[in-house]
């Protein structure tokens, strides 16, 4: 149970196939160009992973992406401890976006778990010019989960993905996107990592619901529905999306479970 509660750990689950839900579309609130134009050259794609990973956590979607003909590579922060915060990955990824940015003009990233809020942080805060134009993240926490509040309380990331701590009220205020960037979040309400699921709903972005066997927190990384999102998106579509399409933050920092309080009783 507790590997199943880290955010990004690696897995075998979700081999299973999955649908997005069916639900009416509901138009981001603002729109950007998507990735790929007609004419245009495909994006470069640089894949985030989430906490306690490794950018082995994202081989599925790469090894795809390579098969669909996109160059692509993945980050990894495997160099960095537990009390490193987030913006210290963030730190981490701009770098990586300058060494990129030299050679790809069009540059997407596709993040999963805490690498959607990494690179978040990056678009707000340490974005030195328009290098990345759309971001998709898959089972990021947004507004935050509760499934962290087993491990150990001195985690800085964990303490910032609490719903309601100061990070995410301040990466959330005003507005959860960026301007001038295309944004995407693929969600399950199977997620079993972000508690509650629906914390992975970005307020502002296109979201997109899936929903079948073995679709989990890592079972989205290996999900044929997430990843013919993914594909749409890179190749320049705007998929239909499903699901609610915006989280009420008072809401957000409820939570499910109110007896189990662990982390919180610690601090």
């Amino acid at each position: 149970m507790l590997a199943l509660l880290i955010m990004g750990a690696p897995s075998r689950l979700g081999l299973a196939s999955a649908s997005v839900a069916p639900m009416a579309p509901v138009a981001p609130t603002a729109a950007v160009a998507p990735a790929a134009l007609a004419g245009q050259p495909r994006p470069f794609v640089l894949l985030v992973h989430g906490w306690l990973a490794t950018s082995l956590d994202m081989l599925a979607i790469r090894l795809r992406l390579t098969r669909d003909g996109f160059d692509c590579d993945a980050m990894d922060f495997s160099h960095l401890g537990v009390l490193d915060s987030i913006s210290d990955y963030a730190g981490e990824l701009a770098l990586r976006v300058e060494v990129e940015y030299a050679r790809h003009r069009n540059i997407v990233i596709v993040a999963h778990s805490m690498g959607g809020l990494v690179t978040r942080y990056y678009l707000r805060n340490l974005r030195a010019t328009d290098q990345v134009k759309t971001v998709i993240t898959v089972a990021t926490p947004h507004h935050g989960t509760f499934g962290g509040m087993i491990l150990p309380p001195k985690s800085t990331p964990t303490s910032e993905m609490l719903p309601g701590s100061p990070f995410l009220e301040e990466l959330n205020s005003v507005s959860e996107t960026v301007p001038g960037v295309d944004f995407h979040a693929i969600w399950t309400p199977t997620d079993g990592v972000v508690i509650p699921p629906e914390n992975s709903i970005m307020c502002g972005a296109r979201n997109y619901k899936v929903s079948g066997l073995g679709v989990t927190h890592l079972g989205l990384l290996m999900s044929d529905a997430a990843y013919e999102v993914i594909l749409d998106v890179l190749h320049g579509q705007r998929p239909p999306a499903t699901g609610p399409q915006t989280r009420d933050h008072n809401e957000a920092k409820r939570h499910p479970l109110p007896w189990l309080r662990l982390r919180d009783e610690r601090q």
